[in-house]
């Protein structure tokens, strides 16, 4: 799968304890595990579902863990160059977080903040395009700012990547879009001011979602495996989610799409 400028294309968890980490999310989606040597450090983990590759795993450096820097999933933007990004980041007011690394085959990655704090990926692919499937029970479905500071991460967002935001049914949420002007117009991620029911010390980040077939039982699986559930699940339109932390602290939410029924014509 191929995705253009602008788009999430990777998403990966970092943490101390990459070991329970494989254990907690291959019981919770029925992934499989592929580990891959790297130059200088720790495996690198590949989670595949059904064949299919859909995350990536790695060991939590210790600088970042000792600057009290929690496990997190991290949400990866497709770019054709770092370097430019990084350049438009900046001078949109946000700041380099991890400089440029090499990774042959398979691509360059770096780290970058926006002025609410919220890091994001930047993925600059060669023979590694991203994950093979989403929004598929098991897979990524939907990536979301949750900040502090929204109006400013807006316009930050709009600089680097060249989204256009829409607000759907006149609310508080946002929407990033590709392309609107050309007419081939593609969702690509949420923004929102910061849920109550985040923990206050958290900071502005983005959020991955996974799609499930049924988020109660997810949830409720969740915490079985040693999760903690944060947000309850909740119903919105036809769609219903809860928000879990993993063994590690890592943050993520469970996404599953209800089957309503049609209006009698």
């Amino acid at each position: 799968m191929r995705y253009p400028e602008g788009q999430f294309s990777w998403i990966d968890l970092m943490t101390p304890d990459p070991v329970r980490a494989r254990d907690f999310y291959c019981g919770l989606f029925g992934w499989d595990a592929k580990d891959m040597q790297t130059p200088n450090g720790p495996p690198y983990t590949t989670f595949l579902l059904h064949g299919q590759v859909v995350a990536g795993l790695g060991t939590q450096p210790p600088e970042l863990r000792a600057a009290g820097i929690p496990p997190t999933w991290t949400s990866y933007v497709n770019v054709e160059s770092l370097e430019h990004a990084m350049g438009r980041a900046t001078e949109a007011g946000g700041s380099v977080v991890m400089e440029p690394m090499e990774i042959p085959p398979e691509g360059r990655m770096a780290l970058i903040a926006d002025p609410s704090g919220a890091v994001v990926g930047l993925w600059q692919p060669e023979e590694h395009q991203g994950v093979d499937v989403v929004d598929t029970p098991g897979a990524m479905a939907w990536n979301e700012l949750q900040t502090r500071d929204l109006p400013r991460a807006s316009r930050f967002y709009e600089a680097v990547f060249g989204w256009e935001w829409t607000t759907p049914d006149n609310s508080e949420y946002l929407v990033a879009v590709l392309d609107a002007k050309a007419g081939d117009d593609k969702t690509v991620a949420g923004a929102m001011p910061m849920p109550p029911a985040v923990p206050p010390q958290a900071p502005s980040s983005w959020a991955v979602y996974f799609s499930v077939a049924d988020c109660d039982a997810s949830t409720w699986l969740a915490t079985e495996l040693g999760g903690r559930e944060f947000l309850a699940p909740m119903q919105m339109g036809d769609m219903r989610f809860s928000g879990i932390i993993d063994p590690s602290g890592a943050m993520f939410m469970l996404l599953s799409r209800l089957m309503l029924p049609s209006a009698s014509l």
